[in-house]
């Protein structure tokens, strides 16, 4: 294990044998390292080398999830680049599947790309108690186009109340229905490699599985040329990622099926394990 604080980024990098390809790891809207720092050790002892990086909420990060330049992960690629590694891919989880699908999109050099929980287009940055009223992202120091959360009713305390869960699915279907737009909308077509999605049929969180649908229909039409799969999961949840963590209680179907979700998580790592061989 090997901690950076250098090179436009912040990361840890876990080493394993192979010498050719090595992946990049992003968590999601939960920010700082411990889940992805927990989902590279894994990669790692399975013999994938795996570069952490952390992209807000951290010391030497932005303290909100707005205006985060994609330049971080072009560092954490020319930085594997730099240390001998021919071949590059990424795993993003939920806000950082956004991340990764973006990035990949931009950065020819990512030749890989593994979405758990994934979007299917840039929304709007989140500044608590609110929404940040600008991008998520940023690149060449200009902010994304985004799909906002304008006129939208946004109560925290009033949908797990109604839902008895942390999940904001509707809203987001609303947000597509009257936001997403060709501008806004992650241009996947551009990515130089393989793309795998991973998501839950009763995904909670957001509709991930109807946006790794709309993802899907863009790479056919499109015309794609490199492999593509989307894996939906049931029962499963929105933490389709193997972390341990007590925030999958949140979940009504983890409470309801906390086997068979954890089988769900299981066959998620190796369904991943085998795509990087594509890597």
């Amino acid at each position: 294990m090997q901690a950076i604080l250098s090179n436009g980024f912040q990361g840890v990098f876990y080493h394993s044998e192979t010498k050719e390809k090595a992946i990049i790891v992003v968590s999601g809207s939960d920010g700082g390292m411990r889940w992805a720092n927990e989902i590279a050790s894994v990669f790692s002892a399975h013999g994938i080398s795996s570069l952490a990086v952390a992209y807000w909420k951290t010391k030497y990060t932005s303290k909100t999830l707005a205006l985060i330049p994609i330049e971080i992960i072009q560092s954490a690629v020319l930085w594997l680049k730099n240390n001998g590694f021919s071949k590059v891919g990424i795993y993003g989880v939920s806000k950082g599947a956004e991340l990764a699908l973006i990035s990949a999109s931009l950065i020819p050099q990512i030749e890989c790309v593994i979405a758990v929980s994934p979007s299917c287009c840039v929304f709007e940055g989140i500044a608590k108690p609110a929404y940040s009223n600008t991008s998520s992202w940023t690149w060449g120091g200009q902010p994304l186009p985004y799909a906002s959360f304008q006129n939208m009713e946004i109560s925290l305390i009033k949908h797990i109340v109604k839902n008895r869960e942390f999940g904001f699915t509707k809203l987001y279907i609303d947000v597509l229905n009257r936001h997403k737009s060709e501008e806004n909308t992650i241009q996947v077509e551009n990515i130089n490699g393989p793309i795998l999605l991973l998501s839950a049929k009763e995904d909670a969180q957001w509709p991930s599985a109807e946006m790794g649908k709309l993802i899907c229909d863009r790479l056919r039409s499109k015309g794609f040329l490199f492999p593509y799969h989307h894996e939906i999961f049931h029962p499963a949840s929105h933490i389709l990622c193997p972390v341990k963590t007590k925030m999958r209680l949140a979940y009504r179907i983890e409470r309801q099926h906390k086997n068979e979700c954890e089988a769900s998580r299981k066959q998620a790592l190796k369904v991943s394990l085998d795509w990087l061989v594509k890597l």
